[in-house]
């Protein structure tokens, strides 16, 4: 099977993104008119607040703002706004660690004693210290309390016991083993791990629950957190209000007052957005920011997500067995019309199982529409007149359903009838964790921004997860996940998840189809903004305003 070259897949890659992140220029006022010009002079005013920034977003499912509970999209980035973490990464490079409340730290010679040391002068928002204290009673609360969040912690560190207060600024974390630096560093990245006053929580704790309840609509108030902003107000069917922590240590942000307005529908958030009643709309869709694109007055960011959609094509089911028919299945697919026409543009092509900007990202792409191939592939694996088979796909999503028509008619090509099952989400899955799905058109997308996030879903089947629930037992790869997940020379590691994409791409029951595009739309007077892709990563503190005017006739 022949691979594009890694060199030549990268550029491929990092061309589409940079096309896929044209800035357009500013409007600027008019010159005086000269004598030989005679244009009528006109005047401009200022569209919005350059000092407040305003989203339209769908609030609606904000659940908790305590660090150590929320797992959802909304909840997780007004968190990273009001509070401080360890360590972070810096959108769109998710591959190298930076300090934040941890200056440094060092991994002793048993390989499982971590010790972190803090950055002195630090403050909470009402002037509190963030000492060693604050961090080892943060990491501790995670554990104890227990939420669903927590295993992100409690898969390197079982008990609170094994997190100690040497001195001041210096904590100490013991690891149940030794695991790779950059996987257990990436998971301190996320908000679950997010430093808290305990002196503030404390106050408020009711019944020994270290203040979660009271965290659930206050977290990120004044006190509670170190982050460049203050939680002002919460209304999950209204709005919800920053200010600026003026005494941030990395200087007070630019945007004094940060105003997200809850508008469920994107159309609406689209026609704010053409107003200039809002800066950004968060949740356009695809068809939506098409519509936008180009528009002299507005800006599209796109960013590659932390994710992959694919076929799983279960081993134990005839023939997929065979890995000649799932080849064929692979050659048989248009990947480039299910982008261009049903995602309108809104991913980027992708075969492989770890996504573009994580370390260990394989830029391959063996496969393409070769209706010739496939039904060469199907004839030798004594398939020479097809055979049907049932796809599971997520009843009333889009757009699954659409991409399932899709495939159902790429495959007829080749003399597979696929017959489409639309099944309840919660159903499907429950039947796809059983092993109880033929073949199912899914996506997987990762918790935070480690290939073991991935490699281990698709590759290990010990982890009972994609690869088991496609009876895939490679123990070849499932031991190279074992392998890397411990590898501390960076270079070593990455290598190891090439070899195991390699495996994936060639023997592996999945056919990745896309990688998915974040796409966010702004007015062109926003600057500094950088949209990550996870709500982990969000960081509204960058983002400035230059004025922009209108012409008024």
């Amino acid at each position: 099977m022949s691979n594009i070259d890694t060199k030549t897949g990268i550029i491929i890659v990092l061309a589409i993104l940079l096309v896929g992140s044209i800035a357009y220029p500013y409007i600027v006022p008019k010159q005086e008119p000269t004598e030989e010009d005679t244009t009528p002079e006109v005047t401009y005013e200022p569209l919005t607040e350059l000092d407040t920034l305003k989203i339209a977003m769908d609030i609606s499912l904000v659940t908790s703002l305590d660090g150590a509970r929320a797992y959802e999209g909304t909840s997780i980035l007004i968190v990273n706004q009001c509070f401080d973490k360890l360590v972070d990464f810096v959108a769109p490079d998710y591959t190298n660690i930076v300090p934040e409340i941890a200056e440094s730290w060092e991994v002793l010679e048993d390989g499982v004693t971590w010790k972190f040391y803090i950055r002195e002068g630090v403050e909470f928002s009402n002037g509190d210290p963030v000492d060693a204290e604050a961090v080892a009673y943060s990491l501790k609360r995670v554990i104890t309390l227990g939420q669903e969040a927590s295993w992100m912690l409690t898969q390197f560190v079982s008990t609170p016991e094994q997190i100690t207060v040497l001195d001041d600024y210096t904590v100490q974390v013991v690891l149940d083993k030794a695991v790779a630096p950059s996987f257990f560093l990436s998971t301190l990245s996320c908000t679950t791990a997010c430093v808290v006053n305990p002196n503030v929580l404390e106050e408020h704790a009711v019944d020994g629950d270290m203040g979660s309840d009271w965290m659930t609509l206050n977290g990120g108030s004044l006190g509670s957190g170190s982050g460049p902003y203050i939680l002002e107000s919460l209304d999950r069917e209204a709005t919800v209000t920053f200010v600026a922590n003026e005494n941030y240590w990395r200087g007070a942000p630019e945007i004094k007052k940060i105003i997200i307005q809850h508008v469920a529908e994107p159309e609406v958030q689209k026609l704010m957005l053409e107003k200039g009643d809002v800066d950004i709309a968060y949740d356009l869709y695809a068809e939506l920011i098409q519509e936008l694109d180009g528009e002299k007055e507005i800006r599209i960011y796109r960013a590659y997500s932390w994710g992959v959609n694919y076929i799983g094509m279960n081993t134990a089911v005839e023939p997929l067995g065979d890995n000649r028919v799932r080849q064929a299945i692979k050659y048989a697919i248009d990947y480039d019309g299910i982008i261009n026409e049903i995602l309108a543009g809104a991913a980027v092509k992708a075969q492989t199982v770890i996504p573009y900007g994580f370390l260990g990202f394989n830029p391959s792409m063996p496969y393409y529409r070769d209706v010739n191939k496939a039904k060469g592939l199907l004839a030798d694996a004594g398939y020479e007149d097809g055979f049907t088979i049932e796809m599971a796909v997520p009843a009333g999503t889009y757009p699954a359903l659409d991409i399932a028509a899709k495939l159902k008619s790429d495959l007829a090509d080749i003399g597979i009838d696929v017959e489409i099952n639309q099944i309840t989400s919660s159903t499907m899955y429950e039947r796809y964790r059983a092993q109880g799905l033929q073949m199912v058109y899914a996506g997987w997308g990762s918790d935070y921004p480690d290939p073991d996030c991935n490699s281990r879903a698709f590759g290990d089947w010990k982890m009972h997860q994609l690869a088991y629930r496609n009876t895939w037992y490679n123990n070849v790869t499932s031991d190279l996940c074992e392998a890397a997940s411990m590898e501390d020379e960076l270079a070593a590691r990455e290598s190891m998840y090439l070899e195991i994409t390699d495996i994936l791409l060639d023997e592996g029951p999945f056919a990745v189809i896309y990688q998915p595009l974040t796409q966010r739309a702004y007015r062109t007077w926003v600057e500094g903004l950088i949209v990550s892709p996870s709500s982990y990563t969000q960081d509204f503190s960058t983002v400035y305003k230059d004025p922009v005017y209108e012409e008024i006739t």
